[in-house]
């Protein structure tokens, strides 16, 4: 009888010992199966021990299938073995002892054969598991080289039960293959016929990719919800729509597979609508799988970002903005990645096992409804995917005055967004070739009018994508080799298309070996062992007093910046330090103090701990010394020719959310405190601070915000955040030309009063940085179980 035979001609290996699975059983094997076809060697050897390996086989066989010495030059060697009746075979056993050489493994009867794996010996005195998947009752091992060293093997077969489920999947599989033939034959006769669609006077007439009608019974696009049956299709505005009712302690979302079968084409460019009814309060987060970002947007008074987020606060305000009261359309410009996510998205490297044939993930979720009373939940009409076939023609013209005259510069920056190009294994990068998740940005930048890019070159001080070794390599600064020269080949890009570059550095001291950063030379004021209880950010840090530290972070720019110099435009720098550049009370900095502030008395920290004057002096001194440091980074940028009016960006907040009022409440700024007074009356706030609703009107009146952007963040227990990360200090800067102290804003109430801005104003200028809250993990079950991998988003 005839049974199919699925050929598998890729290496598949896995080391022992695996779980015995119960879709299989062991066949026992004898010396007196094996066929010797060569004529010599001992193949029989290969199952002389099949009572001693165990069941999976997991200990070290004593004999192998030898050959002499004298035929080697007459491989291959082939042996076979008859089972006496057929088998569903289900997976080889061997065990792998040295050396390198070629197996083949073929199926069929003598005369007749047809190779169905094969495997090269590499895994060295290690059981690999072979799959075979093949009903036969020979089958034949040959060695092609004398390389190809194994001894005992373990044969196992399929049980009636698990023969037939593979035969169903594998019917399966031909069937989708049938499907994805067919759909691709569709797809080519689409994409000759694809309906223009009118997207506006921005975009004008854009070819549609593929359409999803989310209010339909079965919309398809391999839809799903979460959790199961969460959403209903109601009557919205005149139209049907699906809708998901915020639920109580856990998020919610709808997905939908996008492209699929399409003819996608890597690195073009696409836009992504998503149609959405304006009628009433509602938050939504747009997970877009064909470039893993997640970007959120609200309406009315619903807060947007996580109200109860589960590490940062994030500063929450709700403003009664009207709605329109009709059907708007979310729009995201996008470049195609080559690999995508099925689902969860992730963090850093990871198996990415969509491709474009396949299609991406689109999902719109929400948080619960304890973080957000206001909204009414996402409800969606319609989500379409349109090619954008000249992205060109949508760069923003930006009217410049004229060269010599003040330009403005607007940059962005993405916190460990570059996990995308992490790996080392393509098939756990979203994109083959890294250099181009920076193309993108560039053709994102000029559709968005920005005009400067801006990377991390230091993230908590760790070395991001550039080469240390002239400065002493892995002993100064530890880098990864795969990524050293990527900085090097954005600069040239960004030139290339004529955008000036801002470079941003965590800076921590150096990390390395030798590195002043893991020297930790910066002190508290009460204690010895650390100014946090962040243990990420307590590895390293940098007395900013010390004339090496200068020093060390100099040789930074000269290989980050100056020797760059000619490849593009560099503003200058920005430098943002995450408390790793604290007010350092250490032996160093009190002799400094001494010396140059003190009439060279020495000073003891108890001293300055009982002493409230002496410890002011000692702030005093301390900020005009990072002053100094700023405007040292600032002279060697222009005196080593980059730019004779090159710029120092310093933020002093090293949060995500951008500076919190000055104290422990949890406060939420409204222009409706009655309505929140009545959304928080009956929450049930365990352990966490109650949320209490603040006037807008006040924070304006009060001058809340200043206090805020001048504060430093609150101490709590023993520790110094304080010292870990010092206040801005504008007033200082007021009169010094190519240092500005950065103003964050990110809510209405931080951009509302002049007062503000005026003060953090200088000599060039005035620069201002919005932040966003991190909303990390917020997209989870019941039981605080992650749904949809890792998740952070911007909104």
């Amino acid at each position: 009888m005839n049974r199919p035979c699925f050929p598998l001609f890729l290496t598949m290996l896995c080391v022992a010992a695996a779980a015995a699975d119960e879709t299989q059983k062991r066949i026992s094997l004898k010396p007196s199966m094996v066929t010797n076809e060569a004529g010599w060697g001992n193949p029989a050897a290969i199952v002389d021990e099949q009572d001693r390996i165990g069941d999976p086989p997991s200990t070290q066989p004593a004999t192998a299938w030898e050959t002499d010495w004298r035929h080697a030059r007459e491989f291959p060697a082939s042996a076979y073995l008859d089972l006496g009746s057929e088998y569903p075979l289900a997976v080889l056993w061997l065990y792998d002892i040295n050396d390198v050489g070629t197996l083949e493994i073929s199926a069929g009867r003598p005369g007749n054969w047809r190779k169905i794996a094969s495997y090269e010996t590499r895994a060295y005195r290690q059981w690999v598991r072979i799959p075979l998947d093949v009903s036969t009752r020979y089958l034949r091992l040959t060695r092609l080289a004398p390389g190809c060293l194994f001894s005992e093997i373990a044969l196992y077969a399929y049980t009636e039960e698990g023969w037939k489920a593979f035969q169903q999947r594998k019917a399966a599989e031909a069937r989708a293959a049938e499907e994805r033939r067919a759909a691709l034959v569709r797809a080519e006769e689409e994409a000759k016929n694809r309906p223009l669609v009118d997207m506006g006077p921005l975009f004008g007439r854009l070819p549609l990719v593929d359409e999803i009608d989310c209010a339909a019974p079965q919309p398809g696009h391999m839809f799903i919800e979460g959790p199961a049956g969460c959403s209903q299709v109601q009557q919205i505005l005149t139209s049907p729509c699906r809708v998901v009712a915020p639920r109580s302690g856990e998020a919610s979302f709808i997905s939908f597979r996008v492209g699929r079968y399409k003819l996608l084409k890597p690195g073009a460019a696409y836009l992504l609508t998503v149609e959405y009814p304006e009628d009433e309060p509602r938050s939504m987060m747009v997970m877009n799988g064909g470039c893993e970002t997640v970007r959120g947007f609200h309406t009315g008074p619903t807060v947007g970002d996580a109200l109860r987020a589960k590490y940062v606060w994030s500063n929450p305000e709700s403003l009664r903005v009207p709605l329109s009261g009709r059907w708007e359309t979310w729009k995201q410009v996008f470049f195609l990645h080559d690999r995508f996510p099925k689902l969860a998205f992730i963090r850093g490297a990871g198996l990415r096992e969509l491709t474009v044939e396949d299609g991406f993930p689109v999902t719109i979720a929400q948080y619960s409804a304890e973080n957000d009373p206001p909204s009414r939940g996402l409800a969606v009409r319609r989500i379409r995917l349109l090619e954008i076939p000249d992205p060109a023609k949508l760069t923003l013209k930006l009217a410049l005055p004229p060269a010599g005259l003040p330009r403005r510069h607007i940059f962005w920056r993405e916190e460990m967004a570059d996990g995308v190009i992490d790996s080392a294994k393509p098939e756990e990068r979203g994109l083959a070739r890294p250099l181009d998740w920076y193309v993108f940005k560039a053709g994102l930048m000029k559709f968005l009018g920005i005009n400067t890019f801006t990377k991390d070159l230091l993230e908590f001080g760790a070395c991001q994508h550039w080469d240390s070794t002239p400065g002493g390599g892995h002993d100064w600064v530890f880098f990864a080799e795969r990524h050293k020269d990527l900085w090097g080949q954005i600069v040239e890009l960004m030139g290339r298309e004529g955008f000036d570059v801002l470079p941003y550095y965590e800076y921590a001291g150096s990390r390395g070996y030798k590195g002043i950063g893991h020297q930790r030379r910066a002190k508290p004021l009460t204690r010895d062992d650390a100014y946090t209880h962040i243990k990420w950010i307590e590895s390293s840090n940098a007395d900013i007093t010390d004339p090496d530290t200068i020093a060390d972070f100099r040789k930074m720019l000269d290989l980050t910046i100056v020797r760059y110099r000619d490849k593009a435009r560099f503003v200058g720098a920005w430098i943002r330090p995450r408390m790793q550049l604290p007010i350092s009370f250490g032996d160093g900095a009190r002799q400094r103090f001494a010396a140059e502030a003190n009439g060279g008395q020495p000073v003891t920290r108890q001293q300055l701990i009982n002493d409230r004057n002496l410890l002011q002096r000692y702030y005093d001194w301390w900020f005009d010394k990072r002053k100094a440091f700023l405007e040292a980074a600032r002279d060697h940028l222009r005196n080593a020719g980059v730019n004779p009016d090159a710029v120092i960006l310093f933020t002093a907040d090293a949060s995500e959310p951008g500076p919190s009022f000055p104290w422990w409440d949890r406060r939420i700024v409204t222009d409706d405190p009655a309505a929140w007074s009545a959304w928080l009356k009956d929450v049930d706030w365990g352990n966490s601070r109650p949320i209490t609703p603040l006037a807008f009107d006040e924070v304006l009146r009060e001058g809340w915000y200043m206090k805020a952007l001048l504060s430093p963040p609150l101490d709590w227990g023993k520790w110094e955040v304080s010292h870990a990360s010092p206040a801005a200090d504008p007033h200082r800067y007021a009169k010094t030309p190519g240092v500005l102290l950065t103003h964050g804003f990110n809510r209405a109430y931080t951009v509302s009063s002049p007062r503000t801005f005026d003060a953090f104003r200088g000599p060039s200028g005035l620069a201002i940085v919005r932040h966003y809250a991190l909303n990390e993990h917020m997209i989870y079950d019941k039981n605080d179980k992650e749904i949809l991998g890792y998740y952070v988003a911007d909104v």
